[in-house]
């Protein structure tokens, strides 16, 4: 569904707000050094690729601190375990409600979007030909790259049939593969 990806054709829609809110965009839309309109729009694209949707599957938010605490008590092992059960499941289905269909770009999309607004982290995908290698930038720690790690393995093993390579550190995860 990637609302950034297609031609911008638009549509005139007046709402009317509190004076209050007004003043919350207008803030925000000054700190951000953009229109109080573009910033209106880009919480609009948010809701309409990523709030609806993680809605229905029960997402939560937490602060990153927490998450990484969390994230800390759990052996590596019991991680990555963890992390290719629910990957193929729980990917499958949320790319299906999604995007319709499962396949390499519908997955990669999913990829972005789990970024761009879940703050999974903030992902670079390049593909030359038939060559894909994405990174996946995050304060996270070791463990959310292990995770990370073990979840895109599973998943594009299931959904594109190869066998990606990983590089990893603290705070990145570099997953390369070829696509026949």
């Amino acid at each position: 569904m990637n609302l950034s990806a297609r031609p911008k054709k638009t549509v005139l829609r007046t709402i009317r707000i509190s004076e209050e809110l007004d003043g919350i965009l207008e803030k925000d839309a000054k700190v951000h050094r953009t229109g109080v309109n573009a910033l209106i729009s880009s919480i609009m694209g948010k809701y309409a690729e990523w709030d609806r949707y993680t809605e229905k599957f029960g997402h939560i938010t937490i602060p990153t601190s927490l998450f990484r605490a969390l994230l800390e008590l759990i052996d590596e092992k019991a991680l990555a375990t963890l992390a290719e059960r629910v990957s193929v499941e729980l990917t499958n289905e949320i790319i299906s409600f999604w995007f319709k269909k499962i396949n390499l770009e519908s997955l990669l999309q999913f990829f972005s979007i789990a970024c761009q607004y879940g703050n999974a982290g903030e992902i670079e995908i390049e593909n030359e030909g038939h060559n894909y290698a994405i990174t996946v930038y995050h304060q996270c720690g070791k463990k959310w790259s292990i995770w990370l790690q073990h979840y895109t393995n599973k998943a594009i093993r299931s959904v594109v049939k190869v066998m990606p390579q990983f590089e990893s550190t603290e705070s990145t995860l570099t997953i390369k593969f070829e696509v026949p």
